[in-house]
């Protein structure tokens, strides 16, 4: 017997102790002795050892699906109840890390403009220049940022960028949390869809720079994802409940 015969017997020797117990038990022996004899008169062991491969596969799931029991109801109701919780925390999880995400930014420029008004630098350098709308459609789905400087009162003084004309004015509550305790991250929602993601840092001399962010990309990207788990968990709870539905009555193999 060729090295090449002797792989193919031992593979499928192996392979054998993959059908169910009882199963195995009656036929095993039958089984090997079979492909030992169709190997020795096999001219081709190569195609002999694909047809072997595709037989034993298909016999694999034969059996199995008939040495099966019928799905319980009560635990495709527990594995749907775990995935849906599961697939809600991937839900959440992702939120997080794309708010998260959307302070990055803004965070990054408080801080830069905080030490370089610590140093003396003008504001007007820094923070002027182009003004951005951000009502605009081109601001709300971009990765442009808003920067702005306001006064110890909370109103603006300089900024890169206008609300419908007008510099920006978030509410001074936001101003009084954030001389209260610190840097203060908000969403701020002007109007109906305009989501900005605001990082508010007072500065040593009362005024307040304060930075931000269009929400509308992190939350698009989250939309998509949202559908993608949506669509995930219909398919799964379907074929669940599919599985239940066609092992509905059978009963289980017994041993024979």
């Amino acid at each position: 017997m060729t090295l090449f015969a002797r792989f193919i017997l031992t593979a499928y020797a192996a392979a054998l102790r993959l059908y169910p117990g009882a199963f195995r038990a009656k036929y095993s022996e039958q089984m090997l002795d079979a492909a030992r004899a169709s190997c020795a008169e096999s001219h081709h062991r190569l195609r002999f050892a694909l047809a072997l491969a595709a037989d034993t596969a298909g016999s694999l799931l034969r059996e199995h699906w008939r040495a099966a029991a019928p799905a319980s109801p009560g635990y495709a109701v527990a594995f749907a109840l775990i995935f849906s919780f599961a697939l809600f925390t991937v839900s959440v999880v992702y939120q997080q890390v794309l708010r998260r995400g959307a302070d990055q930014l803004p965070l990054k420029l408080v801080a830069s403009a905080s030490d370089q008004l610590a140093h003396g630098a003008d504001p007007a350098r820094f923070i002027g220049g182009h003004q951005r709308e951000i009502s605009s459609r081109d601001f709300l789905n971009s990765n442009q940022f808003i920067v702005i400087l306001f006064n110890q009162a909370g109103q603006p003084i300089i900024s890169n960028s206008t609300l419908h004309g007008a510099l920006p004015q978030p509410p001074v509550g936001i101003f009084r949390h954030a001389s209260q305790h610190g840097l203060y991250k908000v969403t701020w929602q002007p109007s109906r869809g305009i989501r900005v993601a605001l990082t508010v840092q007072p500065l040593p001399n009362g005024n307040f720079i304060v930075a931000g962010q269009s929400l509308i990309p992190s939350e698009t990207r989250e939309a998509a994802s949202n559908r993608l788990l949506r669509w995930i968990w219909l398919t799964i709870l379907a074929a669940t409940a599919a599985l239940v539905l066609l092992t509905r009555g059978r009963p289980p193999a017994t041993a024979s």
